[in-house]
């Protein structure tokens, strides 16, 4: 599962949770250079590859794999299920 994402979705994800590469490579524990090369196409390991996700996933992002009609894509959930600020935006105009 984990190597069927490519580069672009690996910064997506990154820059979803808007950490910086040294903050992503800090929570996956790996240096900032192997970080760089999964960001770069470059091959590193599946082990590799899953402490990113790993991280990414902790931190709220879901990985959404590709289907015959889509690609591959991510979002941000909220890993504590609380409500986003946009979706309480959205629920104060309801109620004016």
């Amino acid at each position: 599962m984990a190597f069927a994402y490519s580069k672009e979705i690996f910064r997506a994800a990154r820059l979803l949770v808007g950490w910086k590469q040294s903050q992503l490579a800090a929570a996956a524990k790996i240096s900032r250079q192997t970080l760089m090369r999964i960001e770069d196409g470059e091959n590193v390991t599946v082990d590799t590859v899953n402490k990113v996700i790993a991280a990414l996933e902790k931190r709220g992002v879901e990985f959404i794999e590709a289907t015959e009609n889509r690609g591959a894509g991510v979002r941000f959930i909220d890993p504590l299920g609380k409500v986003t600020p946009h979706e309480s935006d959205q629920s104060d105009s309801r109620e004016r």
